[in-house]
């Protein structure tokens, strides 16, 4: 080749255009070895997720769930004043205490202070109209100690606490 022809830089562009066919055969290889084979599937998401989330066992079986053993307390609470507590507020996770076949433990229930305070302490944020109170002043001024399960000495039945 002639120094002043055209085609001496030939061989620099012929160099940057096999490194280019490199890097993306390498991209392709790459995003063939990294990425999950059910990638996309349901948009821009791996969809085996779909079936490793099922395989996790489920904690909270919502309030219906516990209706179908307790539709007397289900319906108590539903009358009284917690009727927009879900049941797992105060009590443990269903998985706890049964799965669907059958009852695999006693049903632990909250019964700290700090559980009633979640609710009922007072908040300048809360509505005026919400029942909220200072308990430790609510407690000792009716001669009692502050302490855990203070709460259920007058409010023994929770589910309609009034």
């Amino acid at each position: 080749m002639e120094p002043r022809s055209g085609l001496v830089h030939l061989k620099h562009v012929f160099r940057v255009a096999i490194a280019l066919v490199v890097v993306l055969v390498g991209l392709v290889l790459g995003r063939s070895l990294f990425v999950p084979k059910s990638w996309g599937e349901f948009g821009r998401y791996r969809a085996d997720n779909l079936a490793e989330q099922k395989a996790i066992p489920m904690k909270h079986g919502g309030d219906e769930a516990c209706a179908a053993c307790h539709k007397e307390q289900y319906d108590t609470r539903n009358q009284g004043a917690h009727k927009v507590v879900r049941c797992e507020v105060c009590h443990a996770p269903m998985n706890t205490h049964a799965t669907a076949e059958a009852k695999t433990a006693d049903m632990k229930v909250n019964k700290t202070v700090e559980l009633c305070a979640l609710c009922h302490r007072k908040l300048t944020a809360r509505p005026a109209d919400f029942p909220q109170i200072d308990l430790r002043a609510h407690v000792e001024g009716w001669g009692m100690q502050y302490r855990d399960g203070v709460c259920f000495t007058c409010h023994s039945n929770p589910h309609k606490p009034l």
